[in-house]
């Protein structure tokens, strides 16, 4: 009888060991061999052991934890790892291996708890996981698209992470065809083949924002308002303001008040006025859409604004946090229109400093509806209104932002002004081009008003000591600072830090050191990247970068749920002197805080998504095109390419040279392990040719001109291999 303990230790005492060896080490007949297998397998079943397939042999497993996180498939699906939420003890979160073959009907972003093993090769000192159960189902749906295989209707998943799992279709809903993008519903885990319903069609795959319509449905974004909401804004949200909404409010509807904006900026939240009262001192008007008289607390109105936290903006489209009848209608300060706002009025001298702020609730009329276009041209190019009060006003409103602008540098505000893409779309919503955004004056000037009507409201309610959401942003941290000078060593460029105390004033400083010595949008993104996330919190510690002491959120409350709150302290506890409601205010500001920092942060990760997607069309019709770009990113597998529309490209490292270049540990430069002196580092210019561009998945990849020729002779050595072993089967 052979011994299950005997196995065990043989294998323990030669790992890796194959079944022929075992067999003369255990001293068993070959023909005994179908038992000590099926004995073998048992053993792997049970986590005992673990057969290598590199070498066909077994190891003997050692468990060492257990733990419990989230599922995330990588490599398409090839692998995948589990995320534990909590903190290790050098203050970061574990991440633990998963081959395929132990993934235990596990899907991307599953909860699972897994079983973790001691390395099983001294060649790969890695730990691994072996899912042991299914906490929470958390993927119940995917996006796919029909097609049909020999006369079977087959689903073919988007995200390419399920590209090794396989699919059975067990109904289909009557609307979807074959070539249509679809959601289908896992019904069985268990099986090999999962089962899957198809139960809602989205698009057809022609459709030039297929992909687009379908990452909406996987980041489940809103497009319709809850039957709750709708009726309630029906019954309680009227078109026009009335007399009783005007007790307490200071009348500015004969005022010079205007709205600056976009051209296809369809809702207003925020408008100006600007006096000069004498030859040292203006006053500035920032009128506000007051959005929370009308979304009152603990209704569906106000329940579904803060789930949604945010407005999205996608392409051409907005997915807005209010419906239209509030953010298009009775809270947007469209011209000639009465509107109910709240005024920051703030005297500022000829220095740029606040020497008096009101606020106050208001009732406005906007008397233009200008353009950010059209007010450039009047800044730059002298070209006059036909209303010389109008003219007046922005001579005088220009004149105060110049003067606000200096007193901020001098605090350590740097303006950055960072390029953006921007995508045009044709009337079906395919990629005419991709540009650069560009910044006027006229969009710094209302930026530079913004700011300051923040930070005076932010100052006002904490002077008054009440509860508060703050706009935050703090110092940047010692590993990014470490990062940000070892980049600019790498580029040559000099400067001077005390890294003891990192101040605006002192980063400004070095911004000025750099930009002698070299300036361009690399250099920018660079600084960015040093910065930490600004997030919102109760708790002041002010903002580092608009080098502000005190900062909040106030002017933008039809696109922004914290902005509402601040005006809902301002009505509380400022106007009406609910007072004995601050405490059980308090309590909440914290999980609110909370809330919304999510909700922004994946409304910005869903609009990069969107764009990258966009980004990969327009390269599609550009492949074996080439391009000049600056090295932007450096990461083990490869480089990121920046080019002039702001548009980026990964080469990837094994199509780098020869294949022997590696990343050097700052992550600064990628060089040739066998000529060190073959290397590419940050910042710096090339050449490259657009080898794919993936519109599923918004991945371009790309290869330098030079290396161009080698990467299509592997490519066909490749598919000519593949070819040959697909004959042999």
């Amino acid at each position: 009888m052979i011994n299950e303990t005997v196995i065990i230790n043989t294998i323990k005492e030669n790992p890796h060991i194959n079944t022929n060896t075992l067999l003369r080490k255990l001293n068993i007949s070959p023909r005994h061999s179908k038992i000590l297998t099926n004995m073998l397998i048992n053993l792997s079943s049970r986590d005992l052991i673990a057969f290598d397939k590199r070498d066909s042999s077994y190891v003997a497993l050692r468990k060492i934890n257990t733990i419990q996180g989230a599922i995330h498939f990588a490599s398409e699906g090839k692998c995948a790892f589990v995320d534990v939420e909590e903190l290790n003890k050098s203050g970061t979160k574990s991440s633990y291996f998963v081959s395929s073959n132990n993934f235990n009907t596990a899907l991307n972003n599953d909860i699972v708890e897994a079983d973790v093993f001691e390395p099983i090769s001294p060649d790969n000192n890695r730990t691994f996981a072996k899912v042991k159960k299914i906490i929470e189902r958390r993927c119940k749906t995917l996006i796919g698209v029909l097609d049909n295989v020999n006369g079977f209707v087959t689903f073919k998943p988007i995200e390419p992470i399920y590209k090794n799992t396989s699919f059975r279709i067990k109904n289909i809903a009557n609307e979807a065809r074959v070539l249509d993008v679809v959601v289908a519903e896992i019904i069985n885990y268990e099986n090999r083949n999962k089962e899957i319903n198809i139960i809602k069609r989205i698009t057809d795959v022609n459709d030039p924002m297929a992909y687009v319509k379908s990452l909406e449905e996987a980041r489940n974004v809103p497009r319709e308002f809850p039957a709750e909401v709708n009726e309630y804004i029906q019954k309680f949200i009227p078109e026009n303001i009335k007399n009783e909404d005007l007790s307490m409010r200071t009348d500015l509807r004969n005022d010079l008040v205007v709205t600056i904006d976009g051209s296809s900026t369809k809702d207003f939240d925020d408008a100006i006025s600007v006096v000069k009262i004498d030859e040292n001192t203006y006053e500035l008007g920032v009128h506000i859409a007051d959005v929370a008289y009308y979304v009152k607390e603990n209704t569906p109105l106000d329940d579904e604004a803060l789930k949604r936290g945010t407005s999205i903006y996608l392409l051409n489209e907005v997915v807005p946090m209010l419906p239209f009848k509030l953010s298009n209608g009775i809270c947007s300060l469209n011209p000639n229109e009465e509107r109910l706002t709240i005024s920051c009025i703030t005297k500022i001298n000829k220095l740029g400093q606040s020497i008096e702020t009101k606020i106050v609730p208001s009732v406005i009329k906007s008397k233009y509806r200008l353009t950010y276009e059209r007010v450039n041209e009047f800044i730059n190019d002298s070209k006059d209104f036909e209303d010389n009060e109008l003219n007046k006003m922005l001579k005088n409103a220009y004149e105060l932002s110049q003067i606000i602008r200096e007193f901020k540098n001098k605090q350590g505000y740097i303006d950055f002004e960072i390029q953006e893409p921007h995508i045009e779309l044709d009337s079906d919503g395919r990629v005419l081009d991709i540009s650069v955004e560009k910044t006027g004056e006229s969009e710094k000037m209302i930026e530079d008003f913004m700011v300051r009507a923040n930070e005076e409201v932010a100052k006002f309610i904490t002077n008054s000591k009440l509860p508060m959401m703050y706009r935050i942003h703090e110092v940047p941290s010692e590993e990014k600072i470490e990062y940000f000078l070892d980049v600019l060593k790498s580029l040559k460029i000099n400067v001077s830090l005390n890294r003891k105390h990192i101040t605006p004033l002192t980063f400004q400083k070095v911004i000025n050191q750099i930009n002698s010595q070299r300036n361009d949008e690399f250099l920018k993104m660079l600084f960015l990247r040093t910065m930490q996330k600004a997030v919102y919190s109760p708790d002041n510690i002010g903002h580092f970068g608009l080098a502000s002491e005190c900062y909040c959120h106030f002017t933008s409350p039809i696109r922004r749920y914290p902005d509402v709150i601040v005006h809902r302290i301002l009505w509380d506890f400022v106007f009406r002197k609910q007072l004995n409601k601050v405490d059980e205010f308090a309590a909440n500001l914290q999980k609110i805080a909370a809330m919304n920092s999510a909700s922004e942060e994946n409304a910005v990760q869903l609009e990069r998504d969107v764009n990258d997607l966009k980004f990969a069309e327009y390269f599609k019709s550009r492949i074996n095109s080439e391009f000049e770009g600056q090295v932007f990113g450096i990461t083990k597998f490869g480089m990121f390419i920046q080019f002039d529309n702001k548009t980026d490209a990964m080469v990837h490292i094994s199509n780098i040279g020869d294949g022997d270049f590696e990343a050097n540990e700052q992550m600064t430069k990628l060089y040739s392990k066998n000529d060190p002196k073959k290397a590419y580092k940050l910042g710096q210019t090339v050449r490259v040719i657009i080898t794919n561009a993936d519109e599923t998945t918004g991945k371009i990849d790309c290869v330098l001109t030079q290396d161009y020729q080698t990467y299509l002779r592997n490519k066909v050595s490749k598919n000519f291999n593949h070819q040959k072993g697909f004959n042999k089967r």
